[in-house]
């Protein structure tokens, strides 16, 4: 269940209740104490995770002095709040992270609402309207009990698992997120900034008032330099090349940039058609969402390079090829 991947650092796969399974989490050991670097959800079986893997490393509650949480999204934040309440020990998160923290978790918060609605002006049938609320309400609940936080500024080293980290603000997968590098262990915890095999899920929400897209390839220009000879992240297998994979990914969004453009071209006119030819059909709402979400990322993109124009039409939005 644990496997040491650094000196001190042992990676924890946590089982996770979505289409990943499992989320990356980090056990670092040092004099300084015992930190846990992102949570899983709050689930029963997260508890579980966390009993047996503390167990293996001859660990217990009580020896846990820091917790990291490096992003919002409820797979790595969820079971902060238990974890906290198990330990006593403060929960760091990036400052850069906080609104979204506050407008997604916060009491009376109608994230729910926002989703459907902001989705619904852009093509989305309105039978699956419903269904998507219903889970970001059940996300809602694995979140639960919220932490008290200690917010990390950015560019102010931190010190945890042994090791002073740089915290780089990374913004793209999240509007907060971030890396942190150790330069004297050339480690670099990515989280989900950078993926091996699959790509991070860039997303255009309601609210936002960025291109999350162009945000996400600055950041990969801000980290493609840093001579990491181990990468961290939030999934799936670690990360031997970093400059490989920054280039991968890149590669990745200008070819699926062009794909959307070709869409639009073709007659798909609201992100939902053109969804549907990036994505094809999916089944479970937690995947609709986030396949509506990237293609806003990509729609919104090429509007801000004037390939495309945005256009409302009654209450709907629609793309179309921006005349030469």
């Amino acid at each position: 269940m644990t496997t040491e991947v650094a000196p001190g650092v042992h990676l924890v796969e946590i089982p996770i209740p979505v289409a990943l399974r499992v989320v990356n989490c980090y056990v670092l050991r040092a004099a300084d104490g015992v930190t846990i670097v992102d949570t899983g959800f709050h689930t029963p079986p997260t508890e579980e995770a966390w009993r047996a893997a503390l167990a293996e490393l001859g660990l217990g509650f009580g020896d846990i002095a820091k917790i990291v949480v490096t992003h919002f999204h409820p797979d790595h934040y969820g079971a902060a709040g238990w974890l906290q309440q198990q330990t006593g020990a403060p929960v760091l998160m990036p400052a850069t992270e906080r609104p979204q923290v506050e407008r997604t978790w916060s009491a009376g918060s109608n994230v729910a609402g926002s989703l459907t609605s902001f989705f619904a002006g852009h093509g989305l049938p309105p039978e699956l309207g419903e269904a998507i609320a219903d889970v970001q309400n059940l996300q809602r609940s694995r979140v639960q009990p919220q932490p008290r936080i200690t917010w990390l500024p950015e560019g102010r080293p931190v010190a945890f698992g042994g090791r002073t980290w740089l915290p780089i603000w990374t913004p793209g997968h999240s509007e907060g997120l971030m890396v942190f590098w150790s330069e004297t262990d050339r480690l670099l915890l990515a989280d989900d900034m950078i993926l091996q095999r699959i790509t991070p899920n860039i997303s255009l929400w309601p609210g936002m008032k960025v291109n999350p897209l162009r945000q996400y390839l600055a950041s990969l220009d801000k980290v493609a330099p840093l001579p990491a000879a181990l990468t961290l992240t939030g999934h799936r297998r670690l990360v031997e090349d970093l400059q490989l994979r920054v280039a991968e990914l890149k590669e990745h969004h200008r070819s699926r940039l062009q794909i959307v453009r070709d869409a639009v071209a073709d007659g798909k006119r609201d992100a939902w058609s053109v969804g549907l030819v990036v994505f094809g059909p999916h089944d479970d709402p937690h995947n609709v969402r986030f396949a509506l979400a990237e293609t806003l990322a990509h729609l919104e993109y090429l509007v801000e390079e004037g390939a495309l124009l945005r256009q409302q039409e009654d209450s709907q939005v629609r793309y179309r090829i921006a005349s030469a």
